[in-house]
């Protein structure tokens, strides 16, 4: 956001919500852009020209975090709840310990009836389920934040579960330390906005000729990115079993449609912007053939010693194995490392714009043997 309000110019914007939250006169409030990412737009004739929201912008050269130690890294998973999870289960792990043991809240990201993504806060282990699962969106923090500074100050234990800057715009918001707060981000490759995966609502249910009731962006079965879709009036139950069939899950993977800040990101590198990273171990069995890689695997960073602290009461009775840094990060390069912007990401929205989604669904977003890759997914389902 640097000179944003000289100039303009939200190419450094990550959507954090930072400068919302700090506003003392709540003149500063997000809006989407015309690709649909919400940027911050400020009302002038109530501003008091106080510069917080400029000191605390987490993208800005104000903003700075550093640790002491490089961090311990894990391939570890919970043989309870490996099942149903995106990958080895190690955020129930961490989630049920705050709530059981802390009697402290989660946050993290959950899709409301209109599959709007939303950051909310549970205190029941029964609610989990809404945070569990990857969401390749950006979530709209809302009102997070400052929430977590209520529930902070009045000692209450929380556990924030984000992309790594929405937890830089946390750590910025709050301006100090908290030790009943455990900070978790997650390795991203970038997000699409949430007007984008409306979109592909409207796509999916012109298609199938009925509404959407549930749509999941990982098999809680196996281990892998795919589309899973129910349907009611009638009911269906339609499976991409792939992700390079779904348009926007392609785009996705393609990194065609991401925010023009994540190509440029500062925090896909180490140090972690969290006490603890979660990701996926991609290619685990390469360095531990001994697991069973097929049902999921989390990779889990320490970055902090009290992130270091929080693990070994947490994954006592979880199968870990240590690891290390060039390891994990062969096949999940966006731990150290930004997504190269692509060229079709320069013109993509606009062609949505003109043309409409569910022709680029048609053309740029669908994977280049289409129709015989359904070919070859069809004759092994024969078999």
């Amino acid at each position: 956001m640097r000179n944003f309000w000289k100039d303009g110019n939200v190419a450094d914007c990550c959507g954090c919500g930072a400068c919302e939250h700090i506003c003392p006169k709540q003149c500063i409030s997000l809006k989407p852009n015309d690709e649909g990412f919400l940027i911050p737009c400020r009302i002038d004739s109530l501003c008091i020209n106080c510069g917080l929201c400029e000191k605390i912008c987490p993208v800005s050269d104000n903003y700075t975090f550093n640790t002491t130690k490089p961090p311990i890294v894990y391939a570890a998973y919970d043989r309870e709840h490996r099942v149903g999870s995106s990958s080895g289960g190690i955020f129930v792990t961490l989630a049920k310990y705050v709530i059981e043991k802390r009697h402290g809240w989660v946050y993290g990201a959950a899709f409301d009836k209109q599959f709007q993504l939303k950051h909310i806060g549970v205190c029941e282990v029964e609610e989990l389920e809404k945070l569990r699962g990857s969401k390749y969106i950006q979530s709209n923090i809302g009102s997070t934040y400052t929430e977590i500074k209520r529930r902070l100050t009045q000692n209450e234990y929380v556990m924030f579960v984000g992309t790594p800057c929405q937890v830089a715009g946390l750590r910025s918001y709050l301006r100090k330390e908290y030790n009943n707060l455990l900070l978790v981000d997650l390795v991203c490759h970038g997000v699409p906005p949430q007007a984008l995966f409306d979109e592909h609502v409207k796509y999916l249910e012109c298609k199938h000729h009925a509404r959407l009731v549930s749509y999941l962006f990982r098999d809680p079965d196996g281990w892998g990115v795919c589309e899973i879709c129910d349907f009611a009036n009638p009911q269906k139950h339609k499976v991409l079993p792939t992700y390079s069939l779904s348009p926007y899950l392609n785009a996705f993977m393609q990194a065609y449609t991401y925010r023009d800040s994540c190509y440029e990101c500062k925090f896909a590198q180490i140090p972690r912007q969290g006490d603890i990273t979660l990701a996926d171990f991609w290619g685990v069995s390469n360095f531990f053939p001994e697991i069973k890689a097929k049902e999921g695997v989390s990779l889990v960073l320490a970055n902090t010693p009290y992130g270091d602290t929080c693990l070994k009461e947490t994954l006592k009775d979880c199968v870990v194995y240590q690891s290390n840094l060039e390891d994990a990060s062969m096949y999940n390069p966006n731990l150290v490392s930004r997504t190269k912007r692509p060229k079709v990401r320069d013109t993509v929205f606009s062609e949505i714009q003109e043309k409409g989604y569910e022709s680029i669904a048609r053309t740029i977003f669908r994977v280049k043997n289409y129709h015989l890759l359904r070919m070859k997914i069809w004759l092994k389902s024969l078999k």
